[in-house]
C-alpha cells in the first residue's frame, strides 16, 4: 500500500468515497445541484475535479493497493475565523456541520475519510489518519478536527482509539434517504509540533 496526492483523474473514486464518508449527504446535495440529466455522482465527480473549494482533489490523499484506489482522506486547514453570512445561503442539512466547523477555526479539518468496503480492517484508516497528522504539523496546526454521526459507532470508536474526543454536538437535520436522527459530533485531538 502507498499514499499519493490525488489527481484530477481520481475524481470519480473521490466522489464515491466522499459519499460513503458523508452518510449519503453528499449524494443528496449533489442531486439538488444536478442539471440536464446529470446523476448526483456525476455532479460530485465534477466538483471533485475542480481546482478550488474544500471538496477538490487538491485537498485529498489516496491509498493505492495493487494498483487500485482503495481509500482517501480529504483534509485542509479551516479559516482562522468563521463567516456567519455563509450560513444564510446553505441548505438546512448543512448548517449544523458548518456551525461545528466554526468552533475549531484554524484547525486541520478532516472533511472525509473512507475506504472501500472490501478494503476495510487492513490498516488503511490508520495510515490515512497518520497522514492527516503529518499534514497538520506541516501546516502549523496544533489541533485536528473532524465531524462524525453519533450513529456511526464504528468510526467513533476508531477515532477515540486514536485519541480524539467529543467536544460539541448538534442535531442532525434529516434528509431524504439519509440519517433521520442522532447528532453530528465534533471530535478533536491536539497535535504536538503543530
Amino acid at each position: 500500500m502507498r499514499l499519493r496526492d490525488a489527481v484530477r483523474a481520481d475524481a470519480r473514486d473521490l466522489a464515491y468515497l466522499i459519499n460513503l464518508a458523508g452518510e449519503g449527504l453528499p449524494e443528496y446535495l449533489w442531486g439538488l445541484m444536478a442539471e440536464g440529466g446529470e446523476s448526483p455522482l456525476e455532479v460530485g465527480m465534477h466538483r471533485a475535479a475542480r481546482q478550488e473549494g474544500g471538496f477538490s482533489y487538491r485537498h485529498a490523499r489516496v491509498c493505492i493497493d495493487r494498483g487500485r484506489l482503495v481509500g482517501m482522506i480529504l483534509a485542509y486547514r479551516l479559516p482562522d475565523a468563521d463567516d456567519p453570512e455563509e450560513l444564510d445561503d446553505c441548505p438546512a442539512v448543512v448548517e449544523p456541520l458548518l456551525r461545528l466547523e466554526a468552533r475549531v477555526p484554524g484547525s486541520w479539518y478532516i472533511n472525509a475519510i473512507a475506504t472501500l468496503p472490501a478494503a476495510r480492517r487492513k490498516g488503511i484508516g490508520r495510515l490515512l489518519m497518520a497522514q492527516a497528522e503529518a499534514s497538520s504539523i506541516a501546516a502549523g496546526c496544533d489541533e485536528i478536527s473532524l465531524i462524525v454521526a453519533s450513529e456511526n459507532g464504528v468510526a467513533r470508536a476508531f477515532y477515540r482509539r486514536l485519541g480524539y474526543r467529543e467536544v460539541a454536538s448538534l442535531p442532525v437535520v434529516p434528509w431524504p434517504g439519509g440519517l433521520d436522527g442522532g447528532d453530528w459530533l465534533l471530535m478533536t485531538r491536539r497535535v504536538e509540533g503543530g
